[in-house]
């Protein structure tokens, strides 16, 4: 063979050495991995990182056969160890035998077989850390085995086997799994504390040991714990307010899991156009109807509502429509907008449109939840609004003159009652609920009415006469007149004859006070059929209160609280009193959650699980009214579960700052009062 020839055929040798180091080594770098993961019982995301190093290692060592394709750097690599060819290989390798001279000094001595046996030393190192990595990762499946073989004897063997060494709640494991509206992942975590979830999401809590071992109660609740290959499990529903999960085990062992709540929020509304209420001389043109809508999961669809109405007092009539209505398929944000021609909704002078802006969201579980913007209104102007240019300002109304109408909350039920067959029984209810609410303050007003006609007070808090809790009678509302004038049973007031005029003109209003109390007991059950009769009775008295004669009666003057003429200048203080400091209040809750953690400090020398059970008991009554004390709590009871000394002192400190509320901000330093 000839000089090149044998170069040629050295070139193949190291490249496929090269490649089988490559090779060996990455392979054992992925079973070590493996192995390691194996037995520090790592996730799978962690176990694929072993693959992802072999590679690394592999396509590293790979690159070196790169330079070995040439045949001018094999020869050079010999020349390196041969010094005696004086560059001839490398002649004859790249430029082949132009002079016998140079093809002879080539070969003069037996390189070819003295680099054939290095090359196949070079592979034992990598071949022996293969097997080994092979030996181990052979090894490690079978302690696995029969440890899990064990186990699960020991489960079968029941409380009197074996299994009794083995602790079920030494390590458990949560899975969660949110709504499928939220279109979220579902997690997984080992030894948490605490479990953040939405509301309605589904919780597996699983370990390694019998299930007959195990018990699980849920807020005094009691749950039932499945075996399920090899382990236990128990199930629960994300609830709606904090809870708390406590697991037991037959040896006493005890773990608890605070369930914290993430509840949905509606979607927020906003209308950016109109900006504001406005009254104009005639309604025409266009106008323009924008909003920005968002929410914290995802919006199912949008739209604008607009209500015109017409008339004033109890006659009036309204319509209500809906634009622009739009599927968001489950952003989180996103915009609305229309343009409303006012020629076509026929608005005439006194007419008033109201426009809002609502959203829903995907939640299945506890809504959908409805967010609505505020309210703008465009009011058409009467003719005589601008008969006068001298106009008295007018003081705002008060709250209580915008209750809505009998005849508005007559409309609104027989609407709902369309609707009902359609919706869901907890939406019906939360609806008639909110009708039943405006009809309880409607009917104050009249009782405000009534009982002011016959001198009492009106129905409130310093009422002279209570708030009646049902019906009244002629007969009671007779004895109250009396009452309120003082007179005698057997006395007429204001009249002769068998009715007196008080009572005739308030018998209609009383009629309404009745059957407002009738139809509001059915709406609270959501009985909207039930509660139209005495509505419309209602509201028939009501028109009748207003067409019957007026009869205005002699009113009593206001009683005198204070006699300000008479008590001024009458005191007795000097106007000298002594510095007084103010108290802080001490709340009720805050002192019961410093006894807590006081005890919870006890326990943290001696037992230190105990103290992280305390810890877990505050953190499921601070979760709705105190969520920064919750998050610092459910940190130190983590900090001690880890056993981190360093970590359990600021974990600590930052507990008994939140519990001592807001810090007080001073803008400078007080002043000093002198050393003692």
């Amino acid at each position: 063979m000839t000089a090149r020839e044998r170069v040629v055929a050295l070139r193949r040798t190291l490249t496929a050495v090269l490649l089988v180091r490559a090779g060996a080594f990455g392979a054992a770098a992925v079973l070590a991995g493996v192995v390691v993961a194996r037995a520090l019982a790592l996730p799978w995301p962690f176990a694929a990182l072993p693959a992802l190093a072999g590679a690394v290692v592999a396509l590293t060592l790979g690159a070196r056969v790169r330079p070995a394709r040439s045949l001018e750097r094999v020869a050079l690599w010999v020349e390196e160890r041969h010094p005696a060819l004086r560059y001839a290989l490398v002649t004859a390798a790249t430029r082949g035998s132009l002079h016998d001279a140079i093809e002879r000094q080539a070969l003069q001595e037996p390189w070819w077989d003295e680099e054939r046996r290095r090359l196949v030393r070079a592979l034992a190192v990598p071949l022996t850390a293969l097997a080994a990595a092979f030996l181990l990762a052979l090894w490690h499946p079978v302690l696995l085995t029969r440890g899990t073989a064990s186990t699960r004897d020991a489960t079968r063997s029941g409380p009197t086997g074996a299994s009794e060494g083995v602790d079920p709640l030494a390590s458990i494991r949560v899975v969660v799994t949110p709504p499928a509206y939220a279109g979220r992942a579902v997690t997984t975590s080992d030894d948490p504390t605490s479990v953040d979830a939405l509301v309605g999401s589904s919780i597996l809590v699983s370990g390694v040991g019998d299930a007959a071992r195990v018990a699980a109660t849920l807020d005094s609740a009691r749950r039932g714990v499945a075996p399920r290959d090899g382990r236990w499990s128990t199930s629960v529903v994300m609830p709606s307010r904090p809870s708390l999960l406590r697991l037991r085990s037959v040896a006493g062992r005890e773990r608890l899991v605070v369930l914290a709540p993430i509840v949905d929020a509606a979607p927020v509304v906003t209308l950016l156009l109109p900006a504001r209420d406005t009254v104009v001389r005639a309604a025409g043109g266009s106008l323009l109807l924008r909003a920005a809508l968002r929410d914290d999961i995802g919006l199912r669809d949008a739209a604008f509502e607009i209500i015109v109405s017409s008339g004033q007092e109890e006659n009036f009539t309204y319509r209500s429509a809906t634009l622009a209505r739009a599927a968001l398929g489950g952003r989180q944000e996103g915009g609305l907008e229309v343009r409303l021609a006012l020629d076509s909704l026929g608005l005439k002078p006194g007419d008033v449109l109201q426009m809002r802006a609502v959203a829903h969201d995907a939640n299945t579980v506890t809504g959908p939840g409805l967010g609505s913007s505020e309210t703008r209104a465009l009011r058409v102007a009467r003719a005589g609004e601008y008969d006068s240019v001298s106009v008295d300002p007018a003081p705002p109304g008060e709250p209580e003159g915008q209750v809505l109408s009998q005849r508005m909350l007559v409309t609104l039920t027989e609407a709902l009652d369309k609707r009902r067959p359609g919706l869901a029984r907890r939406t019906l209810i939360s609806e008639s609920q909110r009708i039943a609410a405006d009809q309880a303050r409607l009917r104050k007003r009249v009782g405000d009415v009534v009982f002011q006609r016959i001198g009492g007070e009106p129905l409130s808090e310093e009422s002279t006469f209570g708030t009646p809790v049902g019906k009244l009678t002629p007969e009671e509302l007779l004895a109250r007149a009396q009452a309120a004038t003082k007179s005698s049973a057997g006395e007429t007031m204001d009249a002769e004859g068998d009715e007196t005029p008080i009572l005739a003109v308030n018998k209609p209003l009383l009629e309404a006070f009745n059957a407002m109390w009738d139809a509001g007991r059915a709406l609270e059950l959501g009985e909207t059929r039930q509660a139209l009769p005495p509505m419309r009775r209602a509201l028939a008295a009501i028109e009748r209160a207003r067409q019957a004669e007026r009869i205005y009666l002699r009113g009593r003057p206001s009683a005198v609280v204070v006699d300000v003429a008479h008590a001024r200048l009458a005191g007795k203080d000097k106007g000298i009193a002594s510095q007084r400091e103010p108290r802080p209040v001490v709340d009720l809750a805050q002192r019961r959650r410093a006894g807590s953690f006081a005890r919870a400090t006890a326990l943290l020398a001696r037992d230190p699980d105990a103290a992280a059970d305390t810890l877990l008991v505050m953190r499921v009554g601070a979760l709705e009214d105190a969520p920064a004390l919750a998050a610092v709590l459910d940190d130190a009871a983590r900090t001690i579960r880890r056993g981190d000394a360093g970590a359990i002192a600021l974990a600590w400190t930052r507990v008994r700052r939140a519990l001592g509320g807001v810090p007080i901000a001073r803008g400078s330093l007080p002043a000093w009062s002198g050393a003692p």
